[in-house]
């Protein structure tokens, strides 16, 4: 996970974004010495919380950059991410796919014994970025955690979108199977190594099965109204003058 937080620090230096600036609440129990390299404003939040702390932290002061970041989005905080997207809220979204696939390419993944599910699941993944896409996110992409240099550049790309934005990281989760720790590293190598780069893809396809390799890249990069512009359109189309659009007031004022 360290790597992971060392692809945020080169991620938001390349994004020129002042440090500052940025909020990052989690769902993910970082440990604070690990966060604190980055130098922003790290919150921990409750499971599947993270979204909609990042969605109350960027209404509260619209000139901050908030980065969510999300380890299960698959089941708690789903609905939160529907919405961000559908109201377009300007966020960018870091969802952490601990999930183990067991086959990919037609090859079986490196295995360990799991804890939680001693029988497997028959249950179909979700493909975030088509997700994302389909709720209306302006910017959608995915990469294994060895992908590095591609991670770093959509993270700071994604960072400067005014709206949703979503990466997906693939990263073999330390909590779902025992003993993976040993074979975390062996499993997000096949991961890579099963992977083909398609930038602009329709994230339709983008589904990760059995017997496909996994689709990375960026899917979707595209502009709309975010939540905040169109308050501002709405309101001061009603009430004229007598309107201050949310957001332009000097910090102090506030």
């Amino acid at each position: 996970m360290n790597s992971i937080i060392s692809i945020f620090n080169k991620a938001i230096e390349k994004s020129g974004i002042e440090r500052k600036k940025l909020s990052m609440p989690s769902d993910i129990p970082f440990k604070p010495e690990t966060v604190k390299e980055l130098g922003v404003d790290y919150f921990q939040t409750t499971r599947g919380r993270a979204i909609a702390f990042g969605t109350g932290l960027k209404l509260a002061n619209p000139r901050l950059k908030v980065m969510s970041v999300v380890g299960d989005l698959m089941t708690l905080g789903g609905n939160h991410f529907v919405h961000a997207g559908r109201r377009n809220m300007e966020l960018l979204v870091i969802c952490v796919n601990n999930f183990i696939y067991k086959r990919i390419n037609n090859k079986s993944v490196p295995f360990a014994k799991s804890v939680f599910s001693p029988y497997s699941t028959f249950e179909e993944p979700f493909n975030f970025p088509h997700l994302g896409n389909s709720c209306g996110a302006v910017y959608t992409a995915r990469w294994t955690a060895l992908h590095t240099e591609e991670l770093i550049e959509s993270i700071a790309e994604a960072l400067n979108k005014k709206g949703l934005a979503m990466v997906e990281i693939l990263a073999p989760g330390p909590n779902y199977y025992r003993g993976i720790e040993d074979i975390e590293h062996e499993i997000l190598k096949f991961y890579y190594d099963n992977s083909v780069v398609k930038n602009g893809e329709n994230p339709r396809n983008a589904a990760i099965i059995p017997e496909e390799k996994i689709v990375v890249g960026k899917f979707t990069d595209k502009e709309r109204p975010t939540f905040i512009d169109s308050y501002n359109s709405q309101l001061s189309k009603i009430l004229g003058d007598k309107f201050v659009p949310h957001g332009t007031l000097p910090l102090q004022e506030i």
